[in-house]
Protein backbone atom coordinates (compact mmCIF):
# COMPACT_ATOMS: atom_id res chain seq x y z
CA UNK A 1 0.00 0.00 0.00
CA UNK A 2 2.65 2.11 0.88
CA UNK A 3 4.80 1.55 -2.00
CA UNK A 4 1.89 2.89 -4.37
CA UNK A 5 1.98 6.73 -2.45
CA UNK A 6 5.22 7.48 -4.56
CA UNK A 7 4.40 6.12 -8.15
CA UNK A 8 0.52 8.63 -7.26
CA UNK A 9 2.31 11.36 -5.96
CA UNK A 10 4.96 11.55 -9.36
CA UNK A 11 1.80 11.22 -11.88
CA UNK A 12 0.15 14.02 -9.63
CA UNK A 13 3.20 16.22 -10.61
CA UNK A 14 3.69 15.10 -14.21
CA UNK A 15 -0.39 16.17 -14.56
CA UNK A 16 -0.53 19.44 -13.37
CA UNK A 17 2.81 19.96 -14.97
CA UNK A 18 0.97 19.56 -18.38
CA UNK A 19 -2.14 21.36 -17.29
CA UNK A 20 -1.96 24.76 -19.91
CA UNK A 21 0.16 22.79 -21.91
CA UNK A 22 -0.45 22.22 -25.69
CA UNK A 23 0.46 18.53 -25.88
CA UNK A 24 1.52 16.44 -29.24
CA UNK A 25 -2.08 15.49 -29.78
CA UNK A 26 -4.08 17.30 -32.68
CA UNK A 27 -6.83 17.11 -30.53
CA UNK A 28 -5.84 19.26 -27.82
CA UNK A 29 -4.84 22.30 -29.74
CA UNK A 30 -7.59 25.46 -29.88
CA UNK A 31 -9.28 25.79 -32.89
CA UNK A 32 -9.01 29.42 -34.86
CA UNK A 33 -12.48 31.57 -34.16
CA UNK A 34 -13.71 34.96 -34.99
CA UNK A 35 -12.36 34.09 -38.68
CA UNK A 36 -12.83 37.20 -40.81
CA UNK A 37 -12.03 37.99 -44.55
CA UNK A 38 -10.39 41.78 -45.18
CA UNK A 39 -10.74 42.73 -48.90
CA UNK A 40 -10.36 45.85 -50.38
CA UNK A 41 -9.50 46.97 -53.72
CA UNK A 42 -8.60 42.87 -54.33
CA UNK A 43 -6.06 42.99 -51.48
CA UNK A 44 -7.53 40.07 -49.39
CA UNK A 45 -5.99 39.39 -46.17
CA UNK A 46 -7.69 36.35 -43.89
CA UNK A 47 -7.50 37.07 -40.06
CA UNK A 48 -8.48 35.14 -36.77
CA UNK A 49 -7.94 34.13 -33.17
CA UNK A 50 -6.15 33.72 -30.84
CA UNK A 51 -2.22 33.88 -30.60
CA UNK A 52 -1.09 30.42 -30.61
CA UNK A 53 0.87 29.50 -27.83
CA UNK A 54 2.98 26.25 -28.51
CA UNK A 55 1.08 25.35 -31.72
CA UNK A 56 0.71 26.89 -35.49
CA UNK A 57 -1.49 27.62 -37.61
CA UNK A 58 -1.73 26.82 -41.43
CA UNK A 59 -4.02 27.84 -43.65
CA UNK A 60 -5.15 25.95 -46.62
CA UNK A 61 -7.63 27.53 -49.44
CA UNK A 62 -10.03 26.25 -51.61
CA UNK A 63 -11.99 27.73 -54.94
CA UNK A 64 -15.76 26.69 -55.98
CA UNK A 65 -14.98 27.05 -59.30
CA UNK A 66 -11.46 25.60 -59.21
CA UNK A 67 -12.34 21.99 -58.07
CA UNK A 68 -8.36 21.05 -57.85
CA UNK A 69 -7.37 24.35 -56.25
CA UNK A 70 -6.07 23.22 -52.65
CA UNK A 71 -3.09 25.26 -51.49
CA UNK A 72 -1.83 25.81 -48.23
CA UNK A 73 0.06 29.30 -47.49
CA UNK A 74 0.54 30.73 -44.50
CA UNK A 75 2.39 27.42 -43.23
CA UNK A 76 3.29 26.90 -39.84
CA UNK A 77 2.87 30.51 -39.01
CA UNK A 78 2.35 32.14 -35.75
CA UNK A 79 0.66 34.80 -36.60
CA UNK A 80 -3.30 35.52 -36.81
CA UNK A 81 -3.96 36.84 -40.69
CA UNK A 82 -2.39 35.43 -43.94
CA UNK A 83 -2.69 37.59 -47.15
CA UNK A 84 -4.02 35.23 -50.10
CA UNK A 85 -4.15 37.92 -52.44
CA UNK A 86 -1.83 36.22 -54.67
CA UNK A 87 -3.67 32.76 -54.74
CA UNK A 88 -7.47 34.42 -55.90
CA UNK A 89 -6.68 35.17 -59.71
CA UNK A 90 -9.96 33.83 -60.35
CA UNK A 91 -12.06 36.75 -59.14
CA UNK A 92 -15.23 36.11 -59.60
CA UNK A 93 -15.11 31.87 -57.99
CA UNK A 94 -16.23 31.63 -54.31
CA UNK A 95 -13.52 30.71 -51.76
CA UNK A 96 -13.06 28.90 -48.47
CA UNK A 97 -10.26 28.51 -46.18
CA UNK A 98 -9.44 25.84 -43.65
CA UNK A 99 -6.92 27.67 -41.22
CA UNK A 100 -5.54 24.34 -39.16
CA UNK A 101 -3.57 24.33 -35.51
CA UNK A 102 -0.70 22.13 -35.23
CA UNK A 103 0.84 21.20 -32.25
CA UNK A 104 4.98 22.53 -32.30
CA UNK A 105 6.00 18.60 -31.63
CA UNK A 106 4.08 17.57 -34.53
CA UNK A 107 7.33 17.24 -37.31
CA UNK A 108 5.01 17.40 -39.98
CA UNK A 109 1.72 18.65 -40.67
CA UNK A 110 -1.29 15.67 -40.38
CA UNK A 111 -3.43 14.90 -43.16
CA UNK A 112 -6.65 15.32 -41.35
CA UNK A 113 -5.52 17.73 -38.90
CA UNK A 114 -8.34 19.38 -37.15
CA UNK A 115 -9.15 23.02 -38.60
CA UNK A 116 -12.21 25.48 -38.60
CA UNK A 117 -14.03 26.70 -41.55
CA UNK A 118 -13.71 30.17 -43.07
CA UNK A 119 -16.91 32.21 -44.49
CA UNK A 120 -17.45 32.12 -48.25
CA UNK A 121 -15.55 35.35 -50.16
CA UNK A 122 -16.07 35.72 -53.94
CA UNK A 123 -13.56 38.78 -54.83
CA UNK A 124 -15.53 40.04 -57.62
CA UNK A 125 -18.77 40.59 -55.02
CA UNK A 126 -17.65 41.50 -51.95
CA UNK A 127 -14.24 43.30 -52.24
CA UNK A 128 -14.47 46.90 -51.01
CA UNK A 129 -13.39 49.74 -53.49
CA UNK A 130 -11.09 52.00 -51.68
CA UNK A 131 -10.85 55.96 -51.84
CA UNK A 132 -10.35 57.55 -55.47
CA UNK A 133 -8.01 60.57 -55.88
CA UNK A 134 -9.34 63.28 -58.36
CA UNK A 135 -7.86 67.21 -58.96
CA UNK A 136 -9.86 69.94 -59.90
CA UNK A 137 -8.94 72.17 -63.16
CA UNK A 138 -10.60 75.34 -63.82
CA UNK A 139 -11.12 77.05 -67.33
CA UNK A 140 -9.69 80.31 -68.01
CA UNK A 141 -13.06 81.99 -68.16
CA UNK A 142 -13.90 80.47 -64.32
CA UNK A 143 -17.42 79.84 -65.36
CA UNK A 144 -16.56 75.27 -65.67
CA UNK A 145 -14.73 73.22 -63.11
CA UNK A 146 -13.18 69.52 -64.72
CA UNK A 147 -12.55 67.02 -62.05
CA UNK A 148 -9.77 64.64 -63.36
CA UNK A 149 -10.56 61.11 -61.59
CA UNK A 150 -7.76 58.65 -61.04
CA UNK A 151 -8.95 55.33 -61.17
CA UNK A 152 -7.47 52.59 -57.79
CA UNK A 153 -5.07 50.32 -57.70
CA UNK A 154 -5.89 46.79 -57.07
CA UNK A 155 -4.22 44.02 -55.55
CA UNK A 156 -3.95 42.16 -58.74
CA UNK A 157 -1.00 41.99 -60.65
CA UNK A 158 -0.74 41.58 -64.78
CA UNK A 159 1.44 39.43 -66.40
CA UNK A 160 4.36 41.93 -66.69
CA UNK A 161 4.02 42.18 -62.98
CA UNK A 162 1.95 45.87 -62.73
CA UNK A 163 -1.33 46.49 -60.90
CA UNK A 164 -4.04 46.27 -62.61
CA UNK A 165 -6.68 49.58 -61.46
CA UNK A 166 -10.39 48.81 -60.58
CA UNK A 167 -11.48 49.95 -63.70
CA UNK A 168 -9.79 47.45 -66.03
CA UNK A 169 -11.67 44.54 -63.73
CA UNK A 170 -14.85 45.55 -63.81
CA UNK A 171 -14.92 47.69 -66.94
CA UNK A 172 -18.35 48.65 -68.15
CA UNK A 173 -19.62 47.17 -64.86
CA UNK A 174 -18.47 50.55 -62.99
CA UNK A 175 -18.69 54.46 -62.44
CA UNK A 176 -18.47 57.34 -60.41
CA UNK A 177 -20.96 58.98 -58.36
CA UNK A 178 -19.70 62.71 -57.71
CA UNK A 179 -20.93 64.93 -54.74
CA UNK A 180 -20.93 68.82 -55.18
CA UNK A 181 -22.01 71.98 -53.63
CA UNK A 182 -20.95 75.36 -52.91
CA UNK A 183 -18.86 76.23 -50.16
CA UNK A 184 -21.27 78.43 -48.64
CA UNK A 185 -23.76 75.70 -48.50
CA UNK A 186 -24.54 72.96 -46.97
CA UNK A 187 -27.18 71.04 -49.51
CA UNK A 188 -25.45 68.87 -51.66
CA UNK A 189 -26.22 67.47 -55.30
CA UNK A 190 -24.90 64.22 -57.11
CA UNK A 191 -24.14 63.34 -60.63
CA UNK A 192 -22.76 60.29 -62.28
CA UNK A 193 -19.74 59.60 -64.82
CA UNK A 194 -18.63 56.29 -66.37
CA UNK A 195 -15.41 58.64 -67.46
CA UNK A 196 -12.54 59.54 -65.72
CA UNK A 197 -13.73 63.43 -65.92
CA UNK A 198 -16.79 65.53 -65.00
CA UNK A 199 -17.39 68.91 -65.74
CA UNK A 200 -19.46 71.26 -64.12
CA UNK A 201 -21.30 74.95 -64.85
CA UNK A 202 -20.28 77.44 -62.23
CA UNK A 203 -20.87 80.65 -60.99
CA UNK A 204 -17.71 82.86 -61.33
CA UNK A 205 -16.07 83.98 -57.61
CA UNK A 206 -17.55 80.98 -56.35
CA UNK A 207 -16.02 78.40 -54.96
CA UNK A 208 -17.29 74.40 -55.02
CA UNK A 209 -16.70 71.71 -52.77
CA UNK A 210 -16.67 68.02 -54.56
CA UNK A 211 -16.15 64.15 -53.06
CA UNK A 212 -16.14 61.35 -55.17
CA UNK A 213 -16.96 57.43 -55.11
CA UNK A 214 -16.68 54.31 -56.81
CA UNK A 215 -19.90 52.47 -57.61
CA UNK A 216 -20.25 48.70 -59.08
CA UNK A 217 -24.00 48.19 -60.67
CA UNK A 218 -24.24 44.70 -60.78
CA UNK A 219 -23.59 44.38 -57.05
CA UNK A 220 -26.61 44.35 -54.28
CA UNK A 221 -26.98 47.73 -53.12
CA UNK A 222 -25.37 47.07 -49.57
CA UNK A 223 -21.96 46.72 -51.46
CA UNK A 224 -22.62 48.72 -54.38
CA UNK A 225 -20.86 51.63 -53.10
CA UNK A 226 -17.20 52.42 -52.43
CA UNK A 227 -15.48 54.43 -50.01
CA UNK A 228 -16.07 58.45 -50.43
CA UNK A 229 -12.65 60.17 -51.47
CA UNK A 230 -11.71 63.38 -48.80
CA UNK A 231 -13.34 66.25 -49.77
CA UNK A 232 -11.75 69.11 -52.15
CA UNK A 233 -12.87 72.61 -52.90
CA UNK A 234 -12.07 75.23 -55.67
CA UNK A 235 -10.46 77.92 -54.77
CA UNK A 236 -12.34 81.30 -54.17
CA UNK A 237 -11.62 84.86 -56.14
CA UNK A 238 -11.02 86.51 -53.39
CA UNK A 239 -10.71 90.67 -53.12
CA UNK A 240 -11.07 93.19 -50.55
CA UNK A 241 -14.27 93.31 -49.61
CA UNK A 242 -14.43 89.17 -49.62
CA UNK A 243 -11.37 88.75 -47.68
CA UNK A 244 -12.02 91.42 -44.50
CA UNK A 245 -16.32 90.96 -44.66
CA UNK A 246 -19.01 92.43 -44.32
CA UNK A 247 -17.02 95.30 -41.67
CA UNK A 248 -14.73 96.19 -44.82
CA UNK A 249 -18.00 96.60 -46.73
CA UNK A 250 -19.47 98.97 -43.99
CA UNK A 251 -16.38 100.75 -44.42
CA UNK A 252 -16.72 101.05 -48.20
CA UNK A 253 -19.96 102.41 -48.18
CA UNK A 254 -19.61 105.25 -45.46
CA UNK A 255 -16.49 106.07 -47.26
CA UNK A 256 -18.59 106.63 -50.75
CA UNK A 257 -21.25 108.58 -48.69
CA UNK A 258 -19.06 111.03 -47.08
CA UNK A 259 -17.46 111.39 -50.42
CA UNK A 260 -20.99 112.10 -51.95
CA UNK A 261 -22.16 114.61 -49.12
CA UNK A 262 -18.49 116.00 -49.53
CA UNK A 263 -19.27 116.59 -53.22
CA UNK A 264 -22.58 117.83 -52.79
CA UNK A 265 -21.82 120.24 -49.97
CA UNK A 266 -19.00 121.37 -52.05
CA UNK A 267 -21.07 122.25 -54.85
CA UNK A 268 -23.50 123.69 -52.73
CA UNK A 269 -20.54 126.13 -51.11
CA UNK A 270 -19.45 127.26 -54.77
CA UNK A 271 -23.04 128.02 -56.41
CA UNK A 272 -23.64 130.59 -53.22
CA UNK A 273 -20.26 132.11 -53.97
CA UNK A 274 -21.03 132.08 -57.21
CA UNK A 275 -24.66 134.09 -56.71
CA UNK A 276 -22.69 135.99 -54.68
CA UNK A 277 -20.73 137.21 -56.49
CA UNK A 278 -23.19 137.86 -59.32
CA UNK A 279 -25.37 139.80 -57.40
CA UNK A 280 -22.19 141.57 -56.37
CA UNK A 281 -21.97 142.44 -60.39
CA UNK A 282 -25.69 143.62 -60.43
CA UNK A 283 -25.05 146.25 -57.92
CA UNK A 284 -21.98 147.93 -59.11
CA UNK A 285 -23.43 148.03 -62.68
CA UNK A 286 -26.58 149.50 -60.96
CA UNK A 287 -24.57 152.55 -58.87
CA UNK A 288 -22.46 153.21 -62.28
CA UNK A 289 -25.80 153.61 -64.10
CA UNK A 290 -26.77 156.37 -61.37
Amino acid sequence: MYSLLPVGVFCCCVLLSLNGEVTGNPNDVPLATDIVWSSINFKTILEWKPKPTNYTYTVEVYGKKSNALKNKYCIRTTKTECDLTSLMTNMSDTYTAHVSSVPNQQSEDPEEARYALSPKITPYRDTQIGQPKFSIEINEQKDWIKLLIEDPVSGVRKANGSFMTIREIFRDDFKYRVFYRRASSTGKKEAYTQSNEYKLKIDRGESYCFTVQAIIPSRDVSSQFGQESEMQCSPMETNFLNEYGIGAKLLVCAAVVIVIVAVIITAVVCKKKNDGKKSSNSEGLALNKV
